[in-house]
């Protein structure tokens, strides 16, 4: 049997150079194709834009977008200004009672005027306490004290008396010794008798015997006198003692003044010690002020504080005087302490009252000459000046500053609306125009035009 050839699938190079041909032609048909749609939609938006130019609306250019911003400036002037220092207080009464009971007892009586807000003077009764105790202690020393007075007085009678006795006794022994000295001589002559001798012998020593006694008695006088006027001294004392709580038991106001409080009527018991009422002094009045620490170089002795019951605004409500300086500095809040003191009308309206919270401010000259502006001009220790132009009107500079220090209030001669002002040392000249508006919308270079001034007198030229 025949056998077939096998014939082989495989194709020949030229089938396969076809079939790359093929494939690269339908590459560039579509090439073209996407080339032709990019060129299509081109065209489309060239057209549209071709379109809405020509159908814009002109609109008119506004002469105001062409406008400088107009603001305003402060001429800047060097000028000596007041340093200011704000601090806080209570007031306090420096003249106060808080009256307490000094002796014991019930009251038996309370005047109908004695009542809190009451005003009083010096001496005026405010309690009187039953005093029976101390009048029968005081009759009773009084008494001792006559009957030791007449025992003093009996000692004197009694000295004299003594005395008296002691010169007659002394005579007496004088002849008595006269007498024995002639017996003596006349036993020696032989006419007397021994016996005789020792009876006059003894005479005189019994006189001598009874004036050393009279002696020994006036002696003991001083010393009994001495204890006399010892009990007399201490029932004086106990007399005086009485006395002392007999006006105790009337308790008066030892100061004049405002009734704070009463804490006792009529039939209460009250004890030694036990408060009785508090009695307050209104027309002068001290206030311990905390200032700022960095004020102890400025401030003096004598300086005048204006003080406020409120917010300082206007006219303040009193005027002290700075009396005291604390000498150490607060370290947890860093502030002073001075003390103020007010002299005041206590029947006054607007009196200030002990125990009110109030503000105090202190001015104090400086007197060296710096420029003064508003706090607002002030950006990041930066100022914006408008310098003039040839034919331009203003630029704005920019330009920084150095501050002393901040300071409020009025300065009605640079601004009367103004009350926040910064005090620069310098960055600034004489003169300079700077701006005080619009400073949120202008930036260095910009163009404008400057429609107030204001120089250091706070006038517009």
């Amino acid at each position: 049997m025949q056998s077939t050839p096998q014939t082989d699938n495989k194709p020949t190079p030229t089938s396969s150079s076809n079939s790359e041909q093929r494939s690269l032609g339908l590459r560039v048909t579509s090439i073209f194709f996407r080339l032709a749609i990019i060129v299509v939609v081109l065209a489309i938006a060239a057209g549209i834009v071709a379109v809405m130019i020509s159908t814009k609306v002109e609109s008119a250019q506004s002469d105001a977008a062409l406008m400088p911003v107009q603001i305003r400036t402060m001429e800047a002037q060097l000028r000596a200004v007041d340093r200011t220092w704000d601090g806080y207080g209570t007031a306090r009464s420096m003249n106060d009672a808080s009256i307490v009971a000094e002796v014991g007892g019930r009251v038996i009586e309370r005047p109908n005027a004695i009542e809190p807000g009451q005003r009083i003077s010096v001496g005026t009764v405010l309690l009187r306490l039953d005093s029976s105790d101390s009048t029968n202690t005081l009759n009773a020393a009084n008494q001792a004290a006559s009957a030791i007075e007449a025992q003093l007085d009996g000692l004197s009678v009694e000295s004299e008396r003594v005395g008296t006795q002691i010169e007659l006794a002394k005579d007496e022994i004088d002849a008595a010794q006269r007498d024995l000295e002639r017996t003596a001589q006349a036993i020696e002559a032989g006419a007397g008798s021994v016996g005789e001798l020792d009876i006059k012998t003894a005479a005189v020593r019994r006189v001598q015997r009874e004036v050393e006694t009279l002696k020994e008695r006036l002696e003991m006088i001083p010393s009994r006198r001495a204890q006399l006027l010892a009990q007399l001294a201490g029932q004086r004392a106990s007399a005086s003692t009485a006395q002392e709580n007999l006006d105790r038991a009337v308790i008066r106001s030892p100061i004049a003044g405002v009734i704070q409080s009463v804490n006792a009527d009529k039939g209460d018991w009250v004890a030694m010690g036990t408060p009785i009422a508090r009695v307050i002094d209104l027309s002068q009045l001290e206030i311990p002020v905390r200032l700022p620490a960095s004020a102890i170089r400025w401030i003096r002795l004598g300086d005048e504080i204006q003080l406020w019951q409120g917010d300082p605004i206007g006219e303040p409500n009193q005027i002290g005087v700075i009396t005291r300086i604390a000498p150490e500095a607060d370290t947890a809040n860093r502030t002073i302490t001075v003390y103020v003191e007010v002299e005041q009308d206590p029947n006054a309206g607007d009196r200030l009252s002990p125990g009110r919270f109030v503000l105090g401010r202190v001015r104090s000259p400086d007197d060296e000459p710096r420029f003064v502006v508003p706090r607002r001009a002030i950006q990041g220790n930066r100022v914006m000046i408008a310098v003039p132009q040839d034919s331009e009107g203003y630029r704005i500079e920019v330009r920084p500053v150095t501050t002393a220090y901040s300071i409020e209030g009025k300065i009605e001669s640079l601004d009367p609306n103004e009350d926040q002002w910064t005090v620069i040392t310098s960055g600034l000249s004489q003169g300079d125009l700077v701006v005080v508006s619009l400073l949120d919308q202008i930036s260095e270079g910009l163009l404008v035009e400057v429609i107030g001034r204001e120089d250091g007198s706070g006038t517009q030229p």
